[in-house]
């Protein structure tokens, strides 16, 4: 997402699915800063763990789609997240490749909740024997749902921008116009996403209002209100995002 990680002694290779995987160590140290808390580090390390899954999981539903199509891919993990290396498909198999790491997390996610409903239902004394359970499952769900559909917002660099991006560039306007337009709505997503969490943060409100889950049972209400992202993080993260596509628009009018 923040560029293409250069390798270092350090990275950690493997394959999966005959698809070569390189971490780099920046994401093990990315991952924990937005996690630490130094009283609970066994916390930490189980969430860097369960980062670690979501974030497979996500880019091997890019990395296989682009080998259906014949392509070779990398994964390589990094700064917030990762990448999988591509190449320029037709346009709708370009939007199913990138919608693949989405529906890939997604899917996990609905597993992952379909076991911990499993859990709490037929065996809740499970998470009495083991505290730190419970928390590993919300992590999962967290990591692997709401970073998920997050990643599907329309701003660049994310999967949902470049969908964005590719569906305006076939269907819409040519060139420069369609480069314009594209950073506008880049613009428009992203900015609108980052004044609602400073919003949020100033007003002491959630992100995602627990309304939007009032009407399930329990327990399904408690632990979807509970998969809440940190305002604050949200309004630097696609601030930045914002800026970037800013600078980008102003280039491209000054060209």
């Amino acid at each position: 997402m923040f560029g293409i990680a250069g390798e270092t002694a350090f990275d950690v290779r493997f394959q999966l699915f005959g698809i070569p995987i390189r971490i780099h160590p920046v994401f093990w140290i990315s991952a924990a800063m937005m996690l630490w808390d130094p009283e609970r580090l066994d916390h930490v390390i189980l969430g860097v763990i369960c980062v670690f899954v979501s974030v497979l999981i996500h880019e091997l539903g890019h990395a296989l789609v682009f080998r259906h199509y014949g392509w070779p891919s990398e994964i390589v993990l990094f700064i917030l997240g990762g990448y999988a290396t591509a190449t320029r498909l037709s346009t709708w198999r370009q939007i199913w490749s990138l919608a693949a790491g989405p529906l890939a997390g997604l899917s996990f996610s609905l597993i992952t909740y379909g076991i911990l409903i499993l859990l709490l239902t037929q065996s809740p004394s499970t998470f009495a024997d083991f505290p730190s359970l419970y928390f590993v499952f919300i992590m999962l769900l967290y990591s692997g749902f709401i970073v998920n559909l997050m990643n599907l917002i329309p701003a660049l660099p994310l999967d949902g921008g470049q969908i964005m991006a590719a569906l305006v560039t076939h269907y819409g306007a040519r060139g420069r116009q369609a480069s314009e337009l594209i950073l506008k709505i880049s613009i428009g997503a992203a900015g609108g996403v980052a004044l609602w969490c400073a919003y949020c943060t100033n007003m002491g409100m959630r992100v995602l209002p627990s309304t939007l889950y009032s009407f399930l049972p329990a327990p399904h209400a408690r632990i979807l209100a509970s998969l809440q992202p940190d305002p604050q993080f949200l309004m630097i993260f696609f601030g930045i995002l914002c800026a970037q596509s800013v600078i980008n628009y102003n280039q491209a009018k000054a060209w």
